[in-house]
């Protein structure tokens, strides 16, 4: 028996599911929600994590208590969406050679601050990590690359299409700081824990009442893969939707921060 989707709530209380997007006898893949680890927590084992949970609702189905689930990449547990596993040995031994190689295409949707001048790019800064879990744009680190594209532009923000090449901690989010337009909300790299309508009163004339945050977790959604399945070796593309708090900040800027006649969209440098 098929896995089925997994109802939660977030630690704010709120209706989240992880959701199972597609499954076989070798792979699974899964649309995770933000706020939720991939793995169990290093310092905390009995916090909520997807392959804990996947695992549960194994072990409720006798048929398939003796299914194994190999952890093949990982996501920021503030990032939502696309996460692939393995079902069996062979296919994460295929998988995780195809990731290293980067064979595997993954495609994220970053909200950010500014508006890159050029429509796409490419960024190639090799990353080195640092204490406290920060990493840094490090000449003397690991190779990262980044290619990404703008697909919907404000006034101050904007909406990118985002390609690591390399699949580097913390990747996107360094890398896009390093260019100037970092996501709305990190709270690691640029002290932005939330992002709200207050954010735009100084942009447009809003109404005053207060209002809760949008959003106040990291602009970042894993929204596309693209693999060649380990066993069939067809080809595969998934995608998970915008979830619904990205979407809400999307509205808001279409309303308030739209470029008007004659305005450029804001650059910072």
């Amino acid at each position: 028996m098929l896995l089925q989707d997994i109802a939660l709530r977030s630690s704010e209380g709120k209706k989240q599911t992880l959701r199972i997007i597609y499954e076989d006898q070798d792979i699974l893949v899964i649309d995770k929600p933000p706020g939720i680890p991939v793995i169990p927590d290093r310092w905390d084992a009995q916090k909520l994590n997807a392959i804990d949970m996947l695992y549960s609702q194994i072990q409720k189905n006798s048929s398939t208590s003796e299914q194994k689930i190999w952890v093949v990449h990982r996501i920021d547990q503030d990032t939502s969406g696309l996460v692939i596993f393995a079902k069996n040995s062979e296919s994460h031994r295929i998988l995780n050679r195809s990731f290293f190689s980067a064979t595997v295409k993954k495609f994220y949707l970053a909200i950010v601050q500014g508006c890159p001048e050029k429509p796409d790019g490419r960024i190639d800064y090799a990353l080195a990590p640092q204490k406290k879990g920060r990493v840094l744009v490090d000449p003397t680190g690991k190779k990262a690359i980044t290619i990404y594209r703008v697909v919907e532009k404000f006034s101050h923000y904007s909406v990118l299409e985002v390609n690591p090449v390399t699949g580097r901690t913390h990747q996107i989010r360094v890398h896009l700081t390093a260019i100037g337009h970092p996501l709305v909300v990190d709270p690691l790299y640029t002290a932005k824990t939330q992002f709200g309508i207050s954010d735009l009163k100084r942009y447009a004339r809003i109404p005053t009442e207060e209002v809760p945050a949008l959003i106040s977790r990291l602009t970042l959604h894993a929204m596309k893969l693209k693999i060649m399945h380990p066993i069939t070796k067809t080809e595969m593309e998934f995608t998970a939707e915008i979830p619904k708090d990205m979407q809400a900040i999307l509205k808001a800027l279409r309303k308030w921060d739209s470029i008007k006649p004659g305005r450029k969209a804001y650059h910072p440098f």
